[in-house]
């Protein structure tokens, strides 16, 4: 217990004696690890956007119009899909009533598209909403599959080739933010790392005198390591507190300049993001510390 006092007393000792050095290490860390948190904060709120967007993708099962199916037809087929609780998550029967009356309230502005007609046109249909919307493809195939049995169907569609765009295209956007990610978590290490290697490089002397009066390496490295964890702790915190309050701040604006944008409350995971940030500015100052004294500890 005496020599962690110690290493304790010493790097809280060394923080205040070289505040010039401190001070800027905890604004490189405070900065860098704002830009990253900023970065996961958009990146979250992305990825959720794009979930929506992805969710949009349903399946349009279209009964035949000639002769109708009868109603305990349509209903077994419902009752059949439901059932696929791990692939589906809702369906809902749209009469073919139901389906011109939405067809008149899109096309209200131009109601003579309806005056010519003599009967009702539309199909009943089903729209299957699912889990996971990659599994489009899979589910529709199946509905297809109940059809030589019921003899109802006419037509299963959910738009094969915009899915398939829309897919690619949001799993092509995650594949970059998560590189990017990568990216600036390693610029951040680096920044950091080096503003801590300054500063135990200015105290060289320091280090010098220690080896030289028998100290071993691990008596020496134990205060930087901790300076360094709290330098990195320290400015993670600032950070996180910081990237939290302009995410609330900017949603809040955001929903009052574009209320048509639907930016969900909950994309970012506060926890996580805090836990994340604190994990990286932590590491980083303990491996700025170690990096920055394996080349004076060779003297």
């Amino acid at each position: 217990m005496g020599k962690i006092s110690f290493f304790f007393k010493e790097a809280f000792g060394s923080l205040r004696r070289n505040y010039f050095m401190t001070i800027a290490a905890l604004v490189t860390v405070f900065l860098s690890i704002v830009v990253l948190g900023l970065v996961l904060v958009f990146v979250f709120t992305t990825n959720e956007l794009l979930g929506d967007v992805e969710k949009k993708v349903q399946i349009n099962v279209f009964f035949k119009t000639d002769p109708d199916p009868t109603p305990d037809q349509m209903t077994a087929l419902e009752t059949e899909i439901g059932s696929w609780t791990d692939q589906v998550e809702s369906v809902t029967f749209i009469s073919k009533e139901e389906g011109l009356e939405e067809m008149r309230e899109t096309y209200k502005d131009r109601p003579e598209i309806f005056e010519n007609l003599t009967r009702n046109p539309l199909p009943n249909k089903l729209v299957v909403a699912l889990v996971d919307p990659l599994l489009v493809d899979a589910v529709a195939d199946l509905i297809r599959q109940q059809d030589p049995e019921l003899k109802v169907l006419d037509e299963v569609n959910f738009g094969e080739d915009t899915a398939e765009k829309l897919f690619t295209i949001t799993g092509q956007m995650r594949n970059v933010m998560v590189g990017f990610i990568a990216l600036l978590g390693i610029v951040a290490i680096l920044l950091i790392s080096n503003t801590i290697r300054l500063s135990i490089f200015a105290r060289k002397r320091e280090v010098e005198i220690m080896k030289l009066v028998g100290a071993t390496n691990w008596f020496i490295r134990w205060p930087f390591v901790i300076e360094g964890v709290t330098v990195g702790l320290v400015g993670a915190a600032a950070a996180a507190a910081t990237v939290l309050v302009v995410n609330s701040y900017s949603v809040g604006k955001l929903r009052d300049l574009m209320p048509f944008l639907e930016i969900p409350l909950g994309a970012v995971p506060s926890t996580l993001v805090i836990l994340v940030l604190l994990g990286v500015g932590v590491f980083i100052g303990a491996l700025g510390s170690a990096i920055g004294l394996r080349r004076l500890l060779k003297v």
